[in-house]
């Protein structure tokens, strides 16, 4: 075939490449230009010529030529393929299709003879919009008719005209409205049927037009709608032409430029799926782009399409984060794949579409264009933006598809969508409907109080796109949620519920610490936490390192896919994880983070950091990043975290509420939480803020308190085995001022709660030595003068690395006798007080040290300076006279031990006998 194709090729007399001579013209029945945008013309003719035999033609109509398939009857295969006969003379068509089939004349110049033949609207493929054709000298020429999907033109494509017919020029003569009313006059019947000439292209005379039967007036529809923009400018059209040659030519040619565009025409409605407040919701939107009339009516004028449209949805209309659980995302690759009869899923996957759109009334058409809208890819889509979208509608049967996309930007002051859509279709249509699904995985969450809502649509048209038409739809917020009345004031409430404790009971055991902050659907936002915690719940921070200030610095500037890959802050810094529910419902999107030990911060001596990934579902929000003041009691050693040291939780990123409703931390590092050794009935006290009434004021933020009851058991099980050593140094004579050590080591068991110690009266207090006691103010602000210590103490927890050290200090007291104090310090500025009341017993110094942390201490020694510090003087020779003191221990358990610890001394000579 294709060799014989070449030898015809060759034989054939060769033309000359002159340039191609392309016209087209919108005529009125008088033969005049028609000028009016939108109209319905009497004629649209076509001529194209060229130097060459022509194999291929694509006529590109101008964009927003409309072509109605639907207003004729459609021509058979079978009738198109029988020859024509005519009473007038031999026809040289190779059609016999009915009168009622037939759009217009055809002007074909084969081989240099020119003859007229019926242009028909056939039988369309399916994925064609529709099909026209002729047939000359018994040989078919059969144009399908498809949409642009570049600017919702229409092309009429040749695929290939027979060699034989050495196809040179061909001149259509489209009719605006083929078929007029009964009764009315038919002037293009002069020219119908076996009435056309075939040599003249006129009529031959007094003809009668058989097979007519003519549509009652009210079904009479135009076939042909002219562009309604751009006013002022000429429409273009295009035209390539592929030569049996192998020449490609292309031409262009314009109408008389259209004027008098009409204004749009719209009727906007914006409705949600609810009137409940904080609730789940759809979104309908309806827009009337065009009345029936004006495409389809001969007298009437088609309204121009709309190229922007700005929809501002009401303020509290806010995204539902639980869209993101399971949601995936449309790339500009797959969106590019999505064709009029593409498969589903071979484009954009199905996972990514949020809701459906409708078109009523394309090239009024009866059918309907069904088909989604999709979340595009965040940031990587032709905006650049976190929520992006992209719309289409299709008719596979007739290879219809129109594309739009946009962008949602919210206002950072007050949170208010905004969606963007520009270059939507030239196509003209009479509806479109968008609706963003409802239900657990809803698009959107409906405003949080009562009240009147007011949606706001800007729209401008192809014809003037810089002149904007501004109208309003409104809905009600009548009922709270699950047909609760509206939250009174118009604050929502707060009442956030926290679940607290340790994962085992037992009392003294390394347990990971679980805590949960949730709130309902219906109460504010959670902005802040700050909580106290039992006393002895503490954390093992030896072997532990800091999350430096510099990586917590970075990590808010990572984007969440980064921060996920590769955590900002050292493994070795890790002490457990977060997971934060973003959404309403049951089904929430979540969001995992890390927990990490941090210095200090805001004057705490440690901090913590959570570090989360805000990927809700596909959108990346960042980072967000939370550090709280961890402030250590001195007296208690109890842990706290601080509200006024601490961070805020975000609850709006991007001008985008989070909704944040469950935050779970645990605090899971391995041999890092440790039980307090008490079975008291204790309470871990929390404060939750709220965002108030709006989100985006801070002034009006509210406040919650809850107080989770913490209680252990088996803590008499532990046992209690205190030991203490007494020892003096220095001098051993009469009236003698020794130095004394006393050193605790604690067996197995619970921790130390109280210890009173009595000396033996053979010691007594030198109270001549006393120059300085620091006051309470003084210590309070940790400057107590150097005259006022009289030791040093050191604790060895297994809690810390290092050793917490510092000073004895004499501190006043309510007594006549001073308090001995050990100001304790160790790593990153941890401070503890450990005071002891001074007063006698039975002739003794006795020392009772009260309310003593519960804290795991491998061993404590104080130490008391000798000479003319020293705070005790010998009543005799502590080496000829041995006593014992009293020591009473009282455990956390509340188990007590009283044991007498020997007073040791260093003794030279000879051993004394015991007197």
């Amino acid at each position: 075939m294709a060799l014989a194709t070449l030898i015809l090729a060759a034989l054939l007399p060769a033309r000359g490449l002159a340039e191609p001579q392309y016209e087209v013209a919108a005529k009125k029945e008088d033969g005049t230009a028609i000028v009016q945008a939108g109209a319905h013309p009497y004629s649209l003719e076509i001529d194209f010529s060229s130097g060459n035999a022509l194999r291929a033609l694509r006529l590109g109509l101008a964009p927003g030529l409309l072509v109605n398939p639907t207003q004729v009857t459609e021509c058979s295969a079978v009738a198109f393929k029988t020859h024509r006969s005519s009473p007038y003379e031999a026809s040289e068509s190779g059609e016999s299709c009915p009168n009622s089939s037939q759009i217009g004349v055809v002007a074909a110049n084969a081989g240099g003879t020119v003859r007229h033949f019926g242009l028909f609207s056939l039988v369309s493929p399916p994925g064609v919009l529709t099909r026209i054709g002729a047939a000359p000298f018994g040989v078919p020429l059969v144009f399908d008719v498809r949409l642009r999907e570049s600017d919702s033109g229409l092309d009429l494509e040749l695929r290939e005209a027979a060699q034989s017919l050495d196809l040179e020029s061909i001149e259509m003569t489209i009719w605006g409205t083929p078929w007029r009313g009964t009764g009315e006059a038919e002037s293009h019947d002069s020219v119908r049927g076996n009435c056309l000439n075939e040599q003249t292209g006129g009529s031959w005379g007094e003809c009668t037009v058989f097979g007519v039967n003519p549509a009652p007036s009210q079904f009479v529809k135009s076939y042909l709608t002219l562009p309604t923009t751009p006013c002022n400018t000429p429409p273009i059209f295009t035209a390539t032409a592929t030569a049996w040659s192998g020449a490609v030519e292309a031409a262009e040619a314009a109408i008389s430029p259209l004027s008098n565009c009409k204004e749009l025409l719209t009727t906007p409605k914006v409705q949600l799926m609810t009137e409940a407040a904080a609730a789940r919701t759809g979104l309908a939107f309806n827009l009337e782009v065009n009345d029936g009339g004006g495409i389809t009516n001969p007298e009437g004028i088609a309204r121009p399409a709309i190229k922007t449209a700005i929809v501002s949805l009401p303020e509290g209309l806010t995204i539902n984060p639980s869209l993101g659980a399971g949601l995936g995302t449309c790339g500009e690759a797959e969106w590019a794949r999505e064709t009029a009869t593409s498969d589903p899923g071979s484009g954009c996957p199905s996972t990514s579409k949020i809701g459906d759109v409708v078109v009523d009334g394309a090239l009024a058409l009866p059918e309907q264009l069904k088909g989604a809208i999709y979340l595009a890819r965040p940031y990587a889509n032709p905006f650049g933006k976190l929520i992006a979208v992209y719309m289409l509608a299709r008719l596979p049967s007739r290879g219809l598809i129109v594309k739009s996309q946009g962008y949602l930007d919210p206002d950072p002051a007050s949170g208010r969508l905004v969606a963007h859509f520009d270059d939507l279709p030239r196509l003209l249509y009479t509806h479109f409907g968008l609706t963003l699904r409802e239900g657990q995985r809803s698009a959107l969450l409906s405003p949080l109080t009562c009240g009147t809502y007011t949606a706001n649509l800007e729209v401008a048209s192809w014809a003037e796109p810089t002149v904007f038409t501004h109208t309003s739809s409104y809905f009600l917020i009548t009922r709270g949620d699950g047909d609760t009345p509206c939250p009174s004031g118009g604050t929502p409430p707060f009442a956030p519920t926290l679940l607290a404790g340790s994962m085992s009971p037992t009392p003294g055991a390394y347990a990971p610490l679980y805590l949960r902050m949730s709130r309902t659907d219906a109460e504010q936002e959670i902005t802040s936490y700050s909580a106290t915690f039992p006393p002895g719940l503490l954390g093992k921070i030896a072997g532990i390192s800091t999350c430096s200030d510099e990586a917590i610095a970075a990590a808010a500037r990572r984007s969440g896919v980064e921060e996920q890959a590769n955590p900002s802050c050292p493994s070795s810094s890790s002490i457990g994880r977060t997971m934060a529910g973003y959404g309403t419902g049951a089904t929430l999107a979540w969001a995992p983070g890390g927990l990490y030990l941090a210095g200090p911060y805001h004057g705490a001596p440690l901090s913590v950091v959570a570090i989360d990934a805000a990927l809700v579902g596909p959108f990346d929000l960042g980072v967000v990043v939370v550090r709280q003041a961890i402030r250590v009691d001195p007296r208690s050693a109890q842990v706290s975290l601080d509200a006024a040291g601490s961070d805020p939780i975000p609850h709006i990123l991007d001008g985008i509420p989070l909704h944040l409703r469950d935050i779970r931390v645990y605090v899971d590092r391995p041999n890092f939480m440790v039980n307090p050794t008490s079975c008291d009935p204790m309470a871990v006290d929390s404060r939750l803020g709220g965002a108030g009434a709006n989100p985006f004021d801070p002034a009006d933020d509210t406040s919650a308190t809850s107080t989770q009851r913490y209680q252990l058991i088996g803590c008499t099980a532990l046992g209690f085995r205190p030991g203490l050593s007494l020892r003096l140094l220095g001098s051993v004579r009469h009236a003698g001022h020794p130095s004394l050590r006393a050193s605790y080591k604690p067996g197995r068991g619970a921790n130390l709660q109280a210890v009173s110690v009595t000396l033996p009266p053979s010691l007594f207090l030198a109270q001549e030595h006393i120059k300085e006691v620091c006051t309470r103010v003084q210590f309070k602000a940790g400057k107590c003068p150097a005259g006022s210590i009289y030791g040093k103490a050191r604790a060895v927890t297994p809690l810390l690395e290092a050793p917490l050290e510092g000073p004895v200090y004499l501190r006043s007291s309510k007594g006549s006798i001073p308090d001995l104090v050990a100001d304790l310090h160790g790593r990153g500025g941890i401070e503890i007080e450990v005071p002891g009341r001074i007063d006698s017993s039975r002739g003794g110094i006795r020392a009772n040290f009260e309310a003593l942390p519960d804290a795991p201490v491998a061993s404590f020694t104080m130490t008391l300076f000798g000479g003319k510090r020293s705070l005790i003087a010998n009543a005799g020779n502590p080496c000829h006279d041995r006593r014992r003191a009293n020591a009473r221990f009282v455990a956390q358990s509340n188990l007590t031990a009283i044991t007498h610890p020997p007073l040791k001394a260093r003794c030279r000579g000879r051993k004394h006998r015991r007197k």
